[in-house]
């Protein structure tokens, strides 16, 4: 008889599945949060939460409040990563990846605009898209969305840190560290009238606590260890103690007399102010040039290589200099503070290109001007209240700087490198102190001023030099034919023939035409700035009037150049001195006349007319002064009257004639378009390729530039060598080191032991025994099988046997050492023997 099988019963094995689906959130939730976490995320979280509202006070640009949810998602999935048991480079990945997502996700559901989400999508793509190509074409990027973005991962990578740092590394100083470095920096470069202390005050509350919670988990760890007993209620007591403690902490260091730190300060004002730091700083200008905050503090004033036109400016009222006169003061002097000479022009800002560099390592130094009319000596004693600063402030033109240590960047006028050693003429651009100039710093300086009149200049006559052809000309053959056409019609209308009276029309037409204006944007990058300046927006500040100026004599073929730094400020006359404020900063413009040298001009409107002894009068209402600004580029404005010498009945209008040419790049030592107009021929002198830096000691005799090459080459070498051996120490630390403090020698070599086998690729799991541990091991790497068994050995009898006597326990000691110098070398050898050629 045949018997059915029966039919295998399916209910145990659903039951089962659907009590594992159920206790499947209890278990996520047990491996997931452990006793303790909720606590460290709260205050992590808080810990952050200051140094957004700092920042969102500070008013660097709107929507920063969207850091809260984008820094509280971060610290979520950042916990999930760092309790996966990933290794540290892929939950890295994983959590750069999570959060460019929930960065991009969070900013596109803040756009003002309503729409789908594709459409959110393409407005923050081409929003990006339009930061990016300002950015890539030199320009500076003006979009507040980038900086928002910008902060948006950085505080997502604190926030992974801090959870990083926490929950897996037991690292917790590594976490508050970064963190309070943002409030450091945002506290520093901050220059508004907002306090922002409060917000420090609030992030060492948290991090404080941060601290007390950490180490209270330590402990416990430890007991659990020893398995002594202690109550489940200790850590929340240990919580509101040491937020208790920490409160009086800090209002103590609050209320408590403190010095005044003015050393601390004036060596982070000197890392701000050094030129690594000043390199980014202007990258960070170019890639975030519309923040909307006070600005970047700031210890120099146009102290940099370069000037670029850019957009609103804001200067405070805080004093910088003060110079006494140890003479009666002319009464036709205008003193210009200068830090700088800017003399090359590519039609987005400016440089100045020096081929020497003299220094002289005792104090003073001396400087050939050039024997020139119509000039006196005036000796100033300069004190700075600026925190910390290089620059040598001193009327222009520099003669001597006395009682500093001082480098200037110079060329020499017969094309050496010696001219300061023999007392020849040389064309200083900057001078610096070598040691940075600390607040209440006093300096002598002699300069040659200008006193010569009206009359005088008329008749200098054009025969320059040839170093003055050769630089100061740059770029004035390659101005657009409007701003050439405009020019000549000034000229014409003012019936100026001399260069003087040439300089003083332009001069006074962009007094009467163009409106002072701090808050303009910047140019756009398509377009150079004189002509946006001239013809689009037709307002500006005095770095834009300068730039206009000079360009307009250049194309002229009136050698002309920008002095940066000062204004002269107010005057005492009971004490002839000069007090100097920081809105006092500026640039202007100066122009060389052959026995005179170089004179300066005055073209910003926000400034006093500067007249000299001979000049006439500028027309005070002119017809027409200022033509209405555009939003496109328009034809030339009618230019007004102004007369230096004679006046015209009427206005002429100008009809240009250009033709087209093309300026071959390499011919030209700047950026340039490819096409420009010309009208009539005009002098263009031979451009030189910028030289390479000469340095020369003022104090040696001696050549030393085969020196100065061997010490370069040294110092390239020893960077490439030190940055591999930076590597190579960091990964012998992260592989040996890290980590490892408080255990005995036994539980590190068993410790680098597991740590091997990761950076091998070998998984091994947490449940396993150290035996078990062992077997794989010996598997993956057979040749180090004795040292592997050697330590499993001693670190399961150390882990869970008893205690040796010191004697043996010292042998063991020594023993797991041994064992791990043989045991490192097997890893090693499996690590690297795998890229060996294989022989055939």
């Amino acid at each position: 008889m045949a018997y059915a099988e029966p039919r295998p019963n399916q209910a145990p094995l659903i039951a089962r599945l659907l009590q594992r689906v159920r206790q499947w959130p209890r278990n996520f939730y047990r491996q997931t949060f452990r006793r303790g976490d909720f606590e460290a995320l709260f205050i992590a979280f808080g810990m952050l939460l200051f140094p957004i509202l700092a920042l969102d006070q500070a008013g660097w640009t709107n929507n920063l409040l969207l850091l809260i949810p984008i820094t509280a998602i971060g610290l979520l999935i950042s916990h999930l990563l760092a309790r996966s048991g990933f290794g540290e480079g892929y939950a890295l990945l994983l959590s750069m990846i999570y959060g460019g997502a929930t960065i991009l996700i969070v900013h596109m559901l803040a756009l003002p605009d309503q729409g789908s989400f594709l459409a959110r999508f393409q407005q923050l793509v081409e929003r990006m898209q339009t930061w990016a190509n300002d950015v890539g074409t030199g320009s500076y990027g003006s979009e507040n969305l980038a900086f928002s973005l910008f902060l948006g991962m950085a505080f997502w990578l604190l926030a992974h840190m801090t959870v990083w740092y926490v929950i897996r590394l037991d690292r917790v100083w590594w976490a508050v560290i970064p963190t309070g470095m943002v409030l450091v920096f945002n506290n520093s470069f901050y220059t508004g009238e907002r306090n922002l202390n409060i917000y420090v005050t609030g992030f060492l509350f948290f991090a404080l606590l941060l601290v007390v919670h950490n180490h209270t988990r330590n402990r416990e760890y430890e007991w659990r260890q020893l398995r002594l007993r202690f109550s489940r209620r200790i850590h929340s007591a240990f919580i509101v103690f040491g937020g208790i403690i920490t409160s009086i902490v800090i209002l103590i260091s609050v209320l408590l007399p403190f010095g005044d730190g003015r050393d601390d300060w004036e060596t982070f004002e000197d890392f701000l102010g050094s030129d690594p730091i000043a390199a980014l700083s202007e990258i960070w200008q170019r890639l975030f040039s519309s923040l909307e905050g006070q600005g970047v503090a700031t210890t120099d004033y146009y102290g940099g290589d370069r000037l670029d036109l850019t957009g609103a400016i804001q200067l405070g009222n805080d004093p910088v200099l003060e110079i006494q006169i140890a003479d009666n003061i002319p009464a036709n002097i205008r003193f210009y503070w200068k830090a700088t000479i800017f003399d090359t022009y590519d039609g987005r800002g400016w440089e100045h290109r020096r081929s020497v560099r003299a220094f002289k390592e005792s104090a003073g130094m001396d400087f050939n001007v050039g024997d020139y009319a119509g000039r006196q000596i005036i000796d100033q004693r300069i004190t700075v209240f600026i925190r910390s600063s290089p620059l040598v402030y001193a009327a222009t033109e520099w003669q001597s700087i006395l009682d500093v240590p001082v480098e200037a960047e110079l060329n020499c006028a017969d094309g050496s490198s010696t001219c300061v050693n023999n007392n020849q003429q040389a064309d200083v651009a900057i001078i610096r102190a070598q040691d940075p100039l600390r607040q209440n710093s006093k300096y002598r300086a002699v300069s040659s001023v200008s006193t010569a009149s009206a009359f005088e200049l008329r008749s200098a006559g054009t025969d320059y030099p040839e170093w003055v052809l050769q630089i100061y000309l740059q770029g004035g053959e390659n101005v657009s034919a409007d701003v050439r056409a405009l020019t000549q019609q000034i000229i014409a209308a003012s019936g100026a023939t001399t260069p003087y009276d040439k300089a003083k029309a332009i001069e006074q037409w962009l007094r009467a035409n163009i409106a002072y204006d701090e808050s303009i944007p910047a140019p756009p990058i398509n377009q150079d700035a004189v002509d946006w300046f001239l013809f689009d927006i037709q307002r500006g500040y005095c770095n834009y009037y300068a730039t206009a100026m000079i360009m307009m004599l250049r194309s002229e073929g009136i050698p002309a150049r920008m002095g940066a730094g000062f204004a002269q400020g107010s005057y005492d006359p009971a004490t002839r001195t000069y007090r100097v404020k920081e809105n006092d900063a500026h640039t202007w413009v100066e122009v060389y006349f052959p026995s005179y040298g170089w004179v300066p001009f005055e073209p910003t409107a926000n400034e006093a007319p500067l007249n000299r002894d001979g000049d006439t009068p500028p027309n005070t209402n002119p017809a027409d002064v200022t033509p209405p600004p555009t939003s496109t580029p328009t034809q030339q404005p009618t230019v007004p009257t102004i007369p230096p010498q004679n006046v015209p009945t009427a206005t002429p209008t100008f009809t240009p004639s250009p033709t087209l040419e093309f300026i071959d790049p390499a011919d030209n030592p700047t950026p340039t378009p490819d096409q420009r107009f010309t009208s009539t021929p005009q002098f263009t002198p031979t451009p030189t390729p910028e030289p390479d830096l000469i340095v020369t000691n003022i104090d040696s005799n001696g050549d030393s530039g085969w020196l100065q090459t061997l010490l370069l080459l040294l110092l390239g070498i020893f960077l490439i060598v030190g940055s591999i051996g930076g590597f190579l120490a960091y990964q012998i630390w992260r592989l040996e080191y890290r980590g490892m403090r408080g255990l005995n020698p036994i539980q590190k070599s068993y410790a680098r032991l597991l740590r091997y086998a990761e950076w091998l690729g070998i998984r091994l799991s947490d449940k396993q025994t150290p035996y078990e541990r062992r077997k794989v091991l010996t598997q993956k790497v057979p040749e180090g099988e004795k040292p592997i068994d050697t330590i499993t050995i001693l670190y399961n009898q150390n882990r869970f046997g008893r205690p040796l006597a010191e004697p043996l326990q010292i042998q063991a000691d020594e023993l797991s050492k041994e064992a791990w110098q043989e045991a490192r070398y097997a890893f090693l050898r499996r690590k690297f023997g795998r890229y060996k050629p294989s022989s055939h």
